[in-house]
């Protein structure tokens, strides 16, 4: 099992089967903000034994499991990249893109550590290093990128209990919140932070959702979450028009819709968190949005001592991949997924900008389906 960075959904890199050569790498040239990137699990699927995940041109095609969705690997390459970190540095280095044959695709890293632990607010593919794979060690199908972000509330933000709305910074193990699912349930875990934010990119700043913007009293005040937090929609009276279920939405996704932006101007914030027994969907100024899911990445964005302690109290996985306290309360829309959403509704009211147009046009995706596969000069 392996932690990727999804890029997105692409037409097909690699059209042209029966030779090792992946024609349009070229295409996939340019910068992905982190607006675009998210983190999946990936597990590999060797079904031959012989070490070798094959891609499709000459037959013998092997799948890759992504979050739960398993797809054949269509094309392997390598590209050199620039990485810009939150504080405006860069990393110049190399990673590896597999798309599999539903389109998506996703960065690989091309050793163990050399995106870890970063803060990545963008990565530029620059140019193609190889495009002549035709496969690639289960070794490499397994490397994990290490860089987590844990969803968090503001300091200061009401937190819905049997005793009346608390602030969050106040919540301790044993207390007992409202949940939308199970009633009254048990904090067992809290942590806080302090975070400068002055050389963070927009796209990392905090979220503020204005009062009323998700729907009449969602919020009864204005809200700030971190930018990857979850917002319950499609439900509750929380932007039901516009998403036709309920789903968690990452708060980052919604700062297009009238009332909710990034806080340019915030220069320093205290992140607050808290995990029940399970995932849950809670009340946070009067809006429905999640307490902490204690996945993978999360889990591995801790330091030796919190992870330490959130086993002790969650105890592992039931699954490999699985979070501590899952499965999530609500099915979780990708950024790229909530937004697509969004520029489909605006575009039916006649209200999407040009801008709007060219920003998301990689999220119109091109489903591809391939075959067969061979011997290989596999991606190391």
């Amino acid at each position: 099992m392996a932690t990727w960075i999804s890029i997105g959904s692409f037409a097909d890199l690699d059209p042209t089967e029966g030779n090792f050569q992946t024609e349009n790498a070229s295409s996939l040239l340019g910068t992905f903000d982190n607006s675009e990137m998210s983190f999946v699990t990936a597990v590999s699927n060797d079904r031959n034994g012989d070490d070798v995940i094959w891609e499709d041109d000459l037959g013998g095609q092997e799948s890759i499991t992504v979050d739960d969705a398993t797809s054949g690997l269509d094309s392997i390459q390598s590209y050199n990249a620039i990485v810009t970190l939150g504080d405006g540095s860069t990393i110049t280095t190399r990673v590896g893109v597999a798309q599999l044959a539903n389109g998506e695709a996703y960065i690989v890293p091309t050793d163990e550590t050399h995106l870890d632990n970063l803060n990545i607010q963008s990565l530029e593919l620059t140019s193609v290093l190889n495009d002549n794979f035709d496969g690639m060690f289960v070794s490499s199908a397994e490397r994990s990128v290490d860089n987590s972000s844990i969803v968090c509330y503001a300091e200061g933000v009401l937190i819905d209990t049997p005793d009346g709305a608390r602030a969050v910074e106040m919540l301790k193990p044993g207390d007992l919140v409202m949940t939308l699912d199970h009633g009254q349930q048990i904090v067992r875990w809290t942590r806080s932070s302090d975070h400068a934010l002055g050389e963070v990119e927009e796209e990392a700043k905090p979220v503020q959702i204005k009062a009323g913007a998700l729907g009449r009293g969602h919020p009864a005040q204005d809200l700030i979450v971190s930018p990857q937090h979850r917002i319950l929609v499609g439900g509750a009276g929380q932007l039901d028009g516009l998403f036709t279920s309920e789903a968690f939405a990452p708060a980052k996704s919604l700062t297009a819709l009238p009332g909710i932006r990034h806080m340019k101007g915030k220069n320093k914030i205290k992140w607050v968190h808290f995990a029940c027994d399970r995932h849950e969907v809670v009340t946070a100024n009067g809006c429905l949005s999640e307490s902490l899911l204690l996945g993978p990445m999360v889990v591995n964005g801790l330091n030796a001592t919190e992870r330490r302690a959130v086993v002790n109290l969650f105890g592992t996985a039931s699954v490999p991949g699985a979070a501590l306290n899952g499965p999530p309360a609500r099915a979780c829309l990708k950024v790229s997924e909530s937004r697509r959403k969004i520029v489909n509704h605006r575009k039916s009211e006649g209200r999407l900008t040009a801008k709007e147009t060219r920003s998301w046009n990689r999220d119109h995706a091109m489903e591809i389906c391939a075959a067969g596969r061979s011997v290989p000069a596999s991606w190391a």
